[in-house]
Parts: C-alpha cells; structure tokens; sequence
C-alpha cells in the first residue's frame, strides 16, 4: 500500500474533506439514521465516501500530517506529497486498478477516466462507531409468529408414525428387481407372423418373405379349380361393369398448397449519444450549483443521472468524431482539462 493512503485515512478521521494535490478530493458525506417500516429495522447513521476529480488545489492537510509524522518543515514536505502523487498516478496507469485501503478502490474505466469504488467501512463515522442494524418488531407480529407456533405444534402432535423395517424393505426390492429381470429376458418363440412386424410403409418388395411350402395333392388343385370357375359364373354382369369403371377411373390429382412466408422487417436499434462529461457528484443540488456556475462557458450544460451519481456534461451529440473534437478544443481549457466521454443509448 503507498504511503500516502496512511496520511489520507489518518486525516479523514479528523476532517470531512482531503484533497490530493492534482488528484483529487476524498469528502465524508453524512448520512443520518433511517427506519425501514416493512422490515421493521433501525439503521444508525454513517458517512459515506465520495471522491471528487475537480478537487485539485493543495488544502494543506495532508502537507500538515507528512511535517507531523516525518518531523520536516512544510517545504519538504509538499516535495514528498507530490512525489508521493506522482508514484500514485503511475501505479494507477500501469495495473489500471489500485487499492486504497479502508477508504476503497480506484480503477479506469473505458474512457480511461477513473473510476472510484469506496469501502463499506464504518471506520471514519465516529460518532456512531460501534453501532449496528437492529431489527425490533410490532407485538402484533410477534403474537402472530406465536399463534403459527402453536398451531405447527398442534399438528405435530396428531401426526401417526408407522415404524418400517428396513429389513422388510430390503427384500421387497429385491423381489421387485426380480420381477422387472424376468420380464426382460426374451424367450424364444416359434411360428412368428413375420407382417406383423413389418409397418405399412415400407414397401413389400423390401421386406424378404419366403412362403410355406404346401404339399397338395393333383386331386386337391382340380377341386379348388371348379369351385373358382362356378363362383365367376354366377358373378352378375352389371358387378363387373362397375368393377372395371372403378379399376379404370384415375385418381384426381390434388396440387399441396404453398404457404407465404412473411420477410422479417428489420427494426432499428437505439441510437447512440455521445457526453461530453466534465464532473461528477452524489446529489442534485451539488450538480444544480456547479452548472449553474459553468453555464456561461458552456452553452448547453446539463446533467444525467447514471447508478445514484449525477454526472454534468458540458454537450452531447450523435457523432462520435463530433464529440471527440468537441472534447479535445474543451480539454485546452484547465478547468475542463479532465472532461471524459460517456456513451449512452
């Protein structure tokens, strides 16, 4: 950990704002007990870190606890804190990610802004230091919890238990593992219908079939001649007519419909909107004032809302090289020399 997170943490148990020379600035924000009704909980008050780029002048405080801790005059010891800095900022650019300590996390974003992330740490809340949530519910919660109490109880003592041996068990599955076994095992089996293994769509000519071999007498043919002969004859004319009709009559062809399939319309996306951002803060009226006192040098100032944080953007357009142009003539100007493009749909 660099030496300079020791003198940031050990001054903000003091004071509710240090400033890091050409960093930035670390402000302790209040805030105050709450209670939540549908939980029936009590939060004690705390204090929230919030980290502000456009902090950059030197207040003194950490230049005071470098002479307290070093025993320096004030010279030497502004020499140390922006050596101090300069390490912190190229630590910063080459792991893109740096820990602070119990006061959080910095990393860059994709803009190469940076990003800070603070601790949940209730060490620099001294005035409620020690003090945790605490649930306290209703009576009438209470007499309700009760009653299902009461009532679980009730049905636990009318509930009959049936004692099972596991003996007993044990061999009705084995005598269900029999059964299930003598049911897959196949048997051979004689005089099998070979159609009626054989589905209806397959053609015959694929499925091989050997037909029995009859041993019939001449005698026995000759009968089954006759017999074939006599029942043609009594056949009526008019039968065979409408057999022949029926054999010659072709099939009325039937043409499949075709159905019409709907081309997707394509849909556009939301467009893209490029802001140009030049600060950022945790509440409305800190981002009112600060736009209110841009606003002469900045035309079409603004503000949006993104993750609790309100972020001021000097101007927003549709284009991207727009944008970055836009940025680069701002950044020309010190006060704005850190603005940092969000992309937004």
């Amino acid at each position: 950990m660099l030496r300079i997170v020791t003198h940031i943490e050990r001054t903000l148990l003091v004071h509710d704002c240090v400033i890091v020379p050409k960093f930035g600035g670390f402000v302790l924000q209040t805030i105050p007990a709450k209670y939540q009704a549908e939980s029936h909980s009590f939060n004690p008050s705390r204090k929230e870190i919030v980290f502000n780029t456009t902090l950059q002048h030197n207040d003194g405080l950490l230049s005071e606890s470098y002479m307290q801790m070093y025993g320096v005059d004030y010279r030497k010891a502004v020499l140390m804190l922006e050596e101090d800095v300069k390490s912190l900022k190229e630590t910063l650019q080459q792991h893109k990610s740096l820990s602070f300590g119990n006061i959080g996390s910095f990393s860059l974003g994709e803009e190469g802004q940076t990003v800070f992330f603070p601790a949940d740490t209730a060490l620099f809340n001294l005035t409620s230091y020690g003090l945790s949530s605490f649930s306290f519910p209703t009576l009438e919660s209470y007499l309700a919890e009760k009653r299902l109490l009461e009532v679980g109880q009730k049905h636990k003592k009318d509930t009959l238990y049936i004692p099972v041996s596991r003996k007993w068990m044990r061999v009705v599955a084995a005598s269900a593992a029999a059964v299930a076994l003598f049911f897959l095992v196949s048997t051979p089996v004689k005089d099998v219908n070979q159609s009626a293994y054989t589905a209806s769509f397959v053609p015959a000519e694929i499925v091989s079939y050997k037909a029995p071999e009859l041993n019939l007498s001449s005698s026995t043919i000759a009968d089954a001649d006759k017999k074939e002969a006599d029942a043609a004859l009594v056949a009526s004319p008019r039968q065979s007519s409408v057999a022949k009709e029926v054999k010659t009559k072709p099939a009325a062809s039937v043409e499949p419909k075709v159905k019409e399939v709907s081309k997707p319309v394509a849909v556009a996306g939301p467009k893209k909107m490029y802001h140009i951002v030049i600060a950022s803060f945790p509440s409305e009226s800190q981002a009112n004032e600060y736009i209110a006192s841009v606003q002469s040098e900045c035309k079409n100032v603004s503000k949006v809302v993104r993750d609790g944080k309100y972020r001021i953007y000097a101007d927003k357009y549709d284009n991207r090289e727009q944008a970055e142009n836009y940025m680069a003539d701002l950044r020309k100007n010190d006060k704005f020399r850190d603005a940092w493009l969000f992309i937004s749909r």
